[in-house]
């Protein structure tokens, strides 16, 4: 889809920071962090933020919908009125802690 730019976003900050640093770790999750910075090298700019999860309940429907209806990738064509409600809800909160 030829995007240069990504955005990674993640509700667990110690992922969030093995991601950025790239150092070899004793993590269980040291192979999903490695294969993630990575794929992030494939991009002009890459930007890793750490979401509170009371604030990124989107990302949970998104994936839950994702696996309910056999969507694996991007959601090109829009997403389910499901995650629509609940992007509305997250942004209402996380402007609220603002």
């Amino acid at each position: 889809m030829c995007f240069r730019r990504l955005v990674v976003e993640g509700d667990s900050l110690s992922v969030i920071k093995s991601i950025k640093k790239n150092e070899e770790d004793k993590s269980v999750l040291k192979s999903i962090t490695h294969h993630i910075y990575h794929l992030g090298m494939h991009f002009d700019d890459v930007t890793y933020l750490f979401v509170p999860r009371a604030v990124n309940e989107t990302a949970h429907v998104l994936a839950m919908e994702g696996r309910k209806r056999r969507v694996y990738g991007s959601w090109v064509n829009g997403v389910p009125e499901s995650v629509r409600i609940v992007a509305m809800k997250d942004r209402l909160d996380w402007n609220q802690r603002i």
